[in-house]
Order: C-alpha cells, then structure tokens, then sequence
C-alpha cells in the first residue's frame, strides 16, 4: 500500500509546520510501530496521564486528515477485521519527515526558552 514518493522538500515540510500538538503525538507514536486506532488512542492519552487528549472521534478525523495530507497510510487490517478501529496505521515517508521537523523546531523551541530562564 506504501505509496512512492520523491524525497520531501523543505517546502513540503515548512507547509505542514507547526503541527497541532495532538497531530504530532498521534505521528510520534506511529513513529514507534504501526498501531490500530486503539493503540494510538492509549499512547497519546498515557503521554499526560489522568487528562485524555484524545477521545475517539477526534482521533478518527485526525487519522483522515493525516491521511489525506500524505502523512500516514492505512496498513493491510488484521485478519478477518472490517472494522476501522483494527486497521493499522504507519507513518508515510513525508510523515516521518514532518515528525522529524517538528520535533527539531520544538527543541529549537525549548532552547530558547531554557537560555531565557538561566539569565532571569
């Protein structure tokens, strides 16, 4: 299913940037494997435990927009399932991308504001 793509430019990433922070927790634990929706819902969700992020719906749509952005693709589903919710998700070439970008500019980020602390 995996489409091909030619390497990601910077323009192709600086249009995707900032991401919103739920899209990127949603990438980032693509990042570690490919997940069913419900994997990827308890990931987000233990990343600040007792303050769910995501509820199912939300997740949903955010997994139609990712992929209609080019930055993840649905895998084969496991077998026997039809239903969305056991269909794997993986990050794209360009999601890997994107992740990698966003993740470099919100350190870039955390710096400033460490540099800012350590002279109040």
């Amino acid at each position: 299913m995996q489409k091909r793509m030619k390497r990601p430019t910077a323009a192709d990433l600086a249009d995707r940037l900032p991401l919103r922070p739920v899209a990127c927790a949603v990438l980032a634990a693509l990042a570690q494997k490919p997940c069913t929706g419900i994997d990827i819902l308890e990931a987000v969700n233990a990343t600040v435990p007792g303050h769910p992020l995501l509820g199912p719906g939300t997740l949903y749509r955010l997994l139609r927009e990712l992929r209609q952005q080019d930055l993840i693709e649905r895998s084969e589903p496991k077998e026997g399932s039809r239903d969305e919710r056991h269909v794997p998700h993986t990050l794209t070439p360009l999601g890997a991308a994107v992740l990698d970008a966003e993740v470099a500019r919100l350190r870039r980020t955390i710096s400033l504001a460490a540099r800012g602390w350590q002279t109040t």
